[in-house]
């Protein structure tokens, strides 16, 4: 637009806004109109008269009169937010036949009587968010047919009536959330039968009557999370056909029945982070063949069986962190061809199978941090072609000869990973040293004592029958150095304190002969007591071949 017709529409646009009047402390645009102004002590007369839309923003007035809006036959939408509003008299919305949009929220009112919204029959989306509402009379939503959203989250209510939401048929969103309910009537959502979307999140339920959700066959979204939920009847779920989502984190669930999901063929997210599940029942995502995404993490799970996952070949998404899983199955994973993002971090892992893995061809993200992994299986990842992000941090890693693999897989794919934060915990020499950076060569495993047939003082021979103290065993290990060459060839064990003796085994490698007479080497040497150079040599005496 040239700047020359852009001045006359902002002229034309103004003269407008001049034209028409506007409520003092009010500004209207178009069909809305926006009342602001602290010092407005009452709801305006003037509102004009072709305004579809009002909203009152922080304002002084505590009270909504009879009728107050009888003058506004055209509006549609009414909010009042964070205002000092604390009472409204009976028809306070009279006089509206077009209301659809009533928002009351952050004011200060305690309860509500069921003349107050009278004859509001077109009302669709109705919402009393953060208020101080304590109980809801049971009449209260008489004349509203037609609501599809009823919005309640953040008051104080403790219980409500078992026909509370008799009148809503067609109701399809609830929002119960932020309250303080501790137990629903079990006939409570009986006549909800188009609700989608249920919220009963942060509140004080600590049980489900087994038929409280029984009418809701059209329920998508179940909300239960932040409560005090112990435990799950076996059929509470067992008519939500229809359900996708369904959330029950940070609740007290310990235990969960083996059929407590297998109504929920279209289940695609389910959320049960921050319990106490010590274990999984075998079958217990046997019919939740739709899962997508699905958490476990912050539990307290030991160990999971090969089965568990075994239907779940939809599956995008697995958490399992935070738990105090010791051992994973090799086939654990083997079905969950289409996953993409596992996490493993905060476990007590020491070990895992070579095969873990094989099948996540698909797998972008694997978290396998703060675990006590000191070393990884060769091969582990060779099937793993889309992963990019490895979280391998907070793990006890023994940068030697075992971490080959590891060492040589993250130099191959260095250029399309990151997150990689991963330290040497051992040996001490190598401590602290970030494994991308180290040498090839300075991955050196010590020479075992049965390789080179000596032991070091004071270990005696083990021999079948007798009893052997392995505290002992380990004691004695923990103040003994053995250092070695990477050939193993040359070995100098010694007590921490003070070395107390040398052996070097002068044997060939194939195709040399070894040292010579009349010849020196040196030699440096590594253990987990760090470095030390040794010097050999050797001379023929006079009259000696």
């Amino acid at each position: 637009m040239l700047p020359g017709a852009w001045l006359h529409w902002a002229c034309l646009l103004l003269l407008t806004r001049l034209t028409q009047p506007c409520p003092a402390g009010c500004d209207c645009f178009a069909q809305e109109v926006f009342c602001s102004v602290e010092e407005l002590a009452t709801i305006p007369l003037d509102i004009p008269p072709h305004a579809t839309d009002i909203v009152f923003i922080e304002t002084s007035f505590t009270v909504v009169g009879a009728r107050a809006f009888g003058g506004s036959p055209n509006l549609t939408k009414v909010v009042f937010l964070n205002t000092q509003l604390c009472h409204l008299e009976p028809d306070a919305f009279g006089g509206l036949p077009r209301l659809q949009d009533l928002e009351i929220t952050g004011s200060a009112f305690s309860n509500l009587s069921a003349n107050i919204f009278s004859n509001l029959t077109l009302l669709s989306k109705f919402t009393l968010n953060f208020n101080m509402l304590k109980a809801l009379r049971e009449g209260l939503f008489h004349h509203m047919d037609a609501l599809e959203s009823l919005e309640l989250q953040g008051n104080q209510l403790q219980t409500l009536p078992g026909r509370l939401f008799q009148p809503l048929k067609h109701l399809k969103t609830l929002n119960l959330a932020q309250n303080l309910l501790a137990q629903l009537p079990e006939e409570l959502f009986d006549p909800l039968g188009s609700l989608q979307t249920l919220r009963l999140s942060n509140n004080a339920l600590s049980s489900l009557p087994q038929l409280v959700f029984a009418k809701l066959g059209s329920l998508q979204e179940l909300f239960l999370d932040g409560n005090s939920i112990s435990e799950l009847p076996p059929e509470v779920f067992s008519q939500l056909f229809c359900l996708e989502k369904l959330w029950l984190q940070r609740n007290a669930i310990a235990h969960l029945p083996p059929s407590v999901f297998s109504s929920l063929g279209n289940l695609t997210l389910l959320n049960l982070q921050g319990n106490a599940l010590q274990m999984l029942p075998t079958d217990l995502f046997a019919h939740t063949k739709g899962l997508i995404s699905l958490s476990l993490s912050h539990n307290q799970l030991e160990t999971v069986s090969e089965g568990a996952f075994a239907n779940l070949s939809n599956l995008g998404s697995l958490t399992l962190s935070h738990n105090a899983i010791t051992h994973l199955p090799a086939g654990i994973f083997r079905d969950l061809n289409e996953l993409t993002k596992l996490y493993l971090g905060s476990n007590n892992l020491t070990a895992l199978h070579p095969d873990i893995f094989q099948n996540l061809s698909k797998l972008e993200l694997l978290s396998l941090s703060r675990n006590l992994l000191t070393t990884l299986p060769a091969g582990i990842f060779d099937n793993n072609y889309n992963l990019f992000n490895l979280a391998l941090h907070g793990n006890p890693w023994q940068c030697d000869c075992h971490l080959a693999y590891l060492f040589n897989w993250l130099h191959e794919y260095n250029d399309r990973l990151f997150n990689i934060q991963t330290y040497c915990a051992g040996p001490a020499y190598l401590k602290g040293q970030v494994v991308p950076a180290l040498k090839e060569e300075q991955l050196v495993c010590p020479v075992t004592r049965d390789l080179l047939g000596f032991q070091g003082p004071g270990l005696e021979e083990r021999e079948p029958g007798n009893s052997w103290d392995l505290a002992a065993e380990e004691r004695a290990a923990r103040s003994w150095c053995t250092y070695s060459n990477p050939e193993g060839t040359v070995v100098l064990s010694c007590d921490k304190a003070q070395c107390r003796w040398l052996k070097v085994q002068l044997s060939p490698r194939q195709g040399s002969q070894g040292l010579m007479y009349n010849a020196t080497q040196e030699w440096e040497l590594k253990s987990s007591c760090g470095y030390v150079k040794v010097t050999v040599s050797i001379e023929a005496g006079a009259g000696e071949p």
